[in-house]
């Protein structure tokens, strides 16, 4: 995978050490992941998004904005299934359809939409690269609104 993690943790200078203790799992988890092993949780990538004041889509070299997502205090597969779901609809797709791209089962994709089992990262970014939709709106992100100046 064509992940930007490292290069954003370096720009950072920091170790994987100390970013994988941000995270709160071993080192050897969090190279794993920095690698592209396709395991790495969504939730994780967000608080990486959240640390470096960036975005997951930036992180997963899904667009080169760097600019900063707001993501909610929680992101689990609740509300990635709340999203799913929402998405899903927006397009009046069926769960079937959804499952046959994906290439899993119905009943897995239910699932996922149910908030039961988490959504696997590549599963995301093949919704994402198929709909044209930022993988940010599948975990709750919201552009940070811009500041104004205000005169006198």
């Amino acid at each position: 995978m064509g992940w930007k993690i490292r290069d954003v943790r370096e720009d950072q200078d920091m170790t994987q050490k100390e970013l994988a203790k941000k995270l709160n799992v071993k080192r050897s988890t969090y190279t794993m992941w920095e690698l592209g092993d396709v395991n790495f949780p969504i939730e994780k990538i967000v608080e990486i998004a959240k640390l470096f004041h960036t975005n997951v889509d930036y992180l997963l070299d899904l667009t080169t904005n760097k600019e900063e997502v707001l993501y909610p205090e929680q992101v689990d597969n609740a509300l990635i299934g709340r999203k799913l779901k929402e998405f899903r609809t927006k397009t009046n797709k069926t769960q079937k359809e959804f499952a046959y791209l994906l290439g899993i089962r119905q009943s897995t994709y239910f699932y996922y939409e149910e908030g039961r089992n988490r959504i696997p990262t590549e599963k995301l970014i093949l919704l994402a690269k198929t709909y044209r939709i930022p993988v940010s709106k599948f975990c709750g992100g919201k552009k940070k609104a811009k500041e104004s100046i205000t005169t006198r």
